[in-house]
């Protein structure tokens, strides 16, 4: 699960960079430097997604009609 929070940090290295240096101007951009260096965050995404896809196919089946939820 490391190699996951690695491969985010590589990816958006930049980004990451320029919230760094942006942070000191800008809270709003603070808090976003906050979310994407939250090791927790990165880590539970993968945990998270499935589960949200799930609850989309529940929705679209609800909303087919001819069901009842």
């Amino acid at each position: 699960m490391l190699f996951l929070a690695k491969w985010v940090y590589v990816k958006y290295c930049p980004l990451i960079i320029k919230m760094h240096v942006e942070s000191s101007k800008s809270d709003h951009a603070l808090r976003n430097l906050h979310a994407m260096c939250d090791v927790e965050l990165i880590l539970g995404l993968p945990c998270i997604l499935p589960l949200l896809e799930c609850v989309h196919m529940l929705i679209k089946i609800a909303q087919g009609g001819d069901v009842f939820v």
